[in-house]
């Protein structure tokens, strides 16, 4: 039977998708097309298909290779929505509790009913579908406000939910938590496509933190780098189907799902090359069973408590914990850097906020040093800046393996120094100046690596709204001057701007929430908000101080850029770094009466001349 051809009777339909038959409910005699299957089977729907590689006659007679979520499926990417149970009658398991219990109560394990919020970081995902949400994947509370799932969970446009403190999902016990996902943040190497390429994590930000309770919780993350060894304890937990093809849990389900050494899982014979060091093997052999979501933790026993040591990713097409394929994670301790570099209170990536009815005033300044005193349109409102119109921003880069990858933005203010934010840096950095288009080289930039950081003493990165979010960065070679690299100007000490002075803000930022860093440098205009007006309540209050700028904030506004990125103000009719983009509201950029909050610059001129002599 050909690609594409169709065979069908009363109960069911046969459809022919990549060498392979999926077997699907007779959706009133329609003929399914490649498109519409993987769609149906990414849908998330209680029916799912089960797959065979022959055809035998009709539907009754087929011999399936149960895999509901096989690794020529969903869309090559090896994940399962949801991880199946393997029952294994004889299974004797330890019984630890998890942490967070009060009392000392008996742990069903083997993939029965979890103790009800037993594993209170444990969160359902679900997406809508017309009116009502439907659970999907699992993930895991890491934050108030921050949630970590797999990739391949969110990497469709839906609008999503999560749930906290849930049992049971078909009943509502008064200990849940509902809230809306606002910003979807997906490892920029993630590939649904090449899927043993790993990547397969994602972040979510909540509209609204979370109320931390004796049934909602943080889940602890393991240390950068931490590898478990052979055989440590650990749970897999979920609502995923109990049995092949079968329906969801209602119930949170747990399983015990010993880890597998990466030299055993990556051998010949087991997983082979397709895991690699960023991964982590539980299962896949006869000692276990497993049952949990896709997305989910894998809660690894660690010096007596519970760490959440990965994220349930893929499995065999043959099944869950088939002999020699365990069930693959991606291994938390390997994105620590990353996740903190998207999670911290200081969003690296400001949000742009589209407001269709936004007029801004035609203010179309140009920035200082640039020879053609011309006047031209600026492109304003979160558009693309004219090429090095600001010639002083950088962007800042850290390394990830052979590659270097844009994070933050920064200040040129001398030849060998660079004005960023604290929270910036914590890793192997170079400065690229004169860019415009991050992904390709026009010739104008200048490629410089860091020698030395200067964090300002009093930073403290626990406490945010205590300030000093300033850092130096001492080049190893100067910059070249020219044309397309110039210095940031900065203002005297002390000076602080009226309220509405005009401001831009600029960075290569994300344009929409979840979405890809623009490749070309933006700009916005952002307005400042007066001191007064900004810690007032209602607006930030007592979070924002004397040392800190304003910019934004309401509906006559959109703000764009990257964290540690001048705020770059007309005062005098030239232009002047007034601000290092620190923190917005966990609502988003430029949320009502939550501005966006800048480092003042004319706070720390003594600080920093004392650092640059």
């Amino acid at each position: 039977m050909p690609p594409g051809d169709n065979i069908f009777n009363e109960t069911c339909l046969i459809h022919l998708v990549e060498e392979r038959v999926s077997v699907l409910p007779d959706r009133d005699n329609i003929v399914w097309d490649k498109a519409q299957v993987h769609t149906w089977l990414l849908s998330g729907e209680e029916e799912q298909p089960h797959f065979s590689t022959s055809v035998q006659g009709r539907c009754g007679a087929l011999k399936t290779e149960s895999c509901a979520g096989s690794l020529q499926f969903l869309r090559s990417a090896n994940m399962l929505r949801f991880l199946l149970l393997t029952s294994l009658a004889c299974l004797a398991l330890a019984e630890p509790q998890p942490r967070y219990l009060k009392d000392s109560v008996e742990r069903v394990v083997g993939g029965e009913v979890a103790s009800p919020n037993s594993w209170p970081w444990q969160i359902s995902l679900q997406y809508q579908s017309g009116s009502r949400f439907y659970h999907t994947c699992g993930g895991s509370l890491i934050r108030p406000g921050w949630v970590m799932t797999a990739a391949h969970c969110v990497d469709s446009n839906r609008t999503w939910r999560v749930v906290l403190g849930e049992h049971d999902l078909n009943s509502d016990s008064g200990r849940e938590q509902v809230i809306g996902v606002s910003r979807v943040y997906i490892h920029p190497k993630w590939d649904s496509y090449r899927v043993s390429n790993g990547y397969d994590i994602a972040l979510l930000q909540l509209s609204t933190d979370a109320k931390l309770n004796t049934y909602v919780q943080l889940a602890s993350l393991p240390p950068s780098g931490q590898i478990l060894p052979h055989n440590n304890l650990c749970y897999i937990t979920g609502w995923g189907r109990t049995s092949t093809g079968g329906s969801l849990s209602a119930q949170l389900k747990e399983a015990y799902l010993p880890l597998v050494g990466h030299d055993t899982c990556s051998s010949g014979d087991w997983w082979g090359s397709t895991v690699k060091t960023t991964m982590v093997c539980g299962g896949g052999g006869a000692e276990a069973g497993c049952n949990g979501d896709s997305g989910g933790p894998l809660n690894c026993q660690v010096s007596g408590k519970y760490y959440v040591h990965g994220i349930a990713s893929f499995v065999s097409g043959y099944g869950c914990n088939y002999p020699k394929k365990p069930t693959v994670f991606t291994r938390v301790s390997a994105y620590i850097d990353w996740m903190n570099s998207e999670t911290v209170t200081m969003l690296r990536f400001l949000v742009l906020t589209s407001l269709a009815a936004l007029v801004l005033a035609e203010l179309e300044p140009q920035p200082r040093f640039l020879e053609d005193d011309q006047t031209q349109e600026r492109v304003v409102g979160g558009e693309v800046a004219k090429p090095n119109s600001w010639p002083w921003q950088i962007s800042l880069q850290y390394k990830s393996g052979s590659s270097f990858y844009h994070t933050c933005g920064g200040t040129l203010i001398r030849s060998g120094w660079v004005m960023t934010a604290a929270h910036c840096v914590d890793r192997t950095w170079r400065v690229v100046v004169g860019d415009h288009n991050i992904n390709s080289h026009e010739g104008k930039e200048q490629y410089l690596s860091v020698s030395r950081v200067h964090i300002h003493p009093n930073w403290n990165p626990s406490s945010v709204a205590g300030g000093w979010d300033i850092a130096l960065l001492r080049l190893s070679t100067n910059a070249v001057l020219n044309n397309n690299v110039q210095l940031g100007a900065l203002p005297p000490s002390g000076q602080v701007l009226p309220h509405n002075n005009p401001c831009y803000i600029s960075g290569w930022g994300r344009t929409q929430t979840g979405g890809q860093l623009s490749a070309q440098l933006k700009q916005a205009y952002l307005p400042v908000v007066d001191h007064a007006t900004c810690s007032s309540y209602g607006w930030w209050g007592s979070t924002v101080k004397q040392s800190m700028v304003c910019a934004g904030g309401g509906s006559e506004s959109g703000c764009q850029g990257d964290s540690g990125g001048p705020l770059n103000c007309s005062v005098n009719g030239r232009w002047v770094v007034h601000g290092v983009t620190s923190f917005v509201s966990s609502s988003g950029c430029n949320a009502y009466r939550r501005p966006t909050v800048f480092t003042r610059v004319s706070a720390y001129i003594s600080w920093m001349n004392s650092i640059m002599g």
